[in-house]
């Protein structure tokens, strides 16, 4: 795996989803070279997209930039990150994302961060003396171990996310867990979707799921993926599947007493909460 440092020229993106007003990326890439990620075709590094999961670019100057940046930024929420994992390898060095979430937090900004890592568990000090500012999900695609290495090769295992995000619970922290994207033959069994629940349930996490959209990059690892599965049509969906998908969630909502929404109804959830309000 290789690490590039590189000299970014900001800090803070605006954000194209409803429910923030900004995004921060760390780092371009992803060690954890999950095969149906979108951020592949939105990296923005050539080599990073074309050898996935094996080169990440380190944005060396985002601490001095973000701190130029906020001077002249109305507060806002800040999703860190959208196009890579905060909290992949290179954070347990460079500490990027932990400064980051900090200056933003002391400086009136709030946060929302996604993850698969349980590095996430590092930076709980700064989660829980802000604990009304910010809110940390973790991604669980599924629970099963197999099916998580061949969809997410190098990502922390099923298990230590869920140790994480109990221990996240333990200390009050808002947290929930993205379940998706749910893929067409992988990982979209009742029994599959189940397990995932039961994770909620146990932590007192909401759930927000999402169904796979196959972008370029993503398609061809998915194809590769796919083959060596044996089932070449695993992961084409259509408007019956996706139904009977949410179906499941819902179902299982009513059952677990878990909140669930779908990732394109997130905006209007997290508007009607006094969470994400703004004086």
């Amino acid at each position: 795996m290789k690490i590039i440092e590189y000299m970014a020229s900001t800090a803070l993106g605006k954000s194209g989803m409803k429910e923030l007003n900004y995004t921060l990326n760390p780092y371009s890439g992803c060690f954890h070279g999950c095969v149906y990620c979108y951020a592949i075709d939105m990296t923005g590094k050539k080599d990073a997209a074309e050898n996935w999961g094996e080169v990440v670019y380190v944005k060396a100057n985002l601490i001095e930039l973000l701190r130029r940046e906020i001077i002249g930024k109305k507060r806002g929420m800040v999703g860190i990150s959208s196009i890579t994992d905060p909290y992949q390898a290179a954070e347990s060095k460079y500490r990027i994302t932990r400064n980051a979430a900090e200056i933003l937090l002391r400086n009136g900004f709030r946060i929302t961060v996604q993850t698969k890592s349980p590095l996430v568990v590092r930076d709980i000090d700064i989660f829980s003396r802000y604990r009304s500012y910010c809110d940390v999900g973790m991604t669980i695609t599924t629970m099963d171990r197999n099916t998580a290495l061949t969809i997410e090769p190098h990502a922390p295992s099923p298990e230590a996310r869920s140790v994480a995000l109990g221990k996240l619970a333990d200390e009050k922290i808002k947290i929930w867990i993205f379940a998706g994207p749910i893929i067409r033959g992988i990982n979209d069994s009742q029994d599959s979707i189940e397990k995932i629940f039961r994770l909620a349930s146990s932590t007192g996490a909401r759930i927000i799921f999402d169904t796979y959209v196959p972008y370029r990059g993503a398609s061809t690892l998915m194809q590769k993926t796919v083959n060596r599965a044996g089932n070449s049509s695993a992961y084409y969906a259509d408007r019956i599947w996706a139904d009977a998908i949410r179906d499941i969630f819902e179902k299982f909502s009513i059952e677990y007493s878990v909140k669930v929404n779908g990732e394109d109804e997130e905006w209007l959830v997290e508007y009607q909460n006094d969470f994400r309000t703004f004086s």
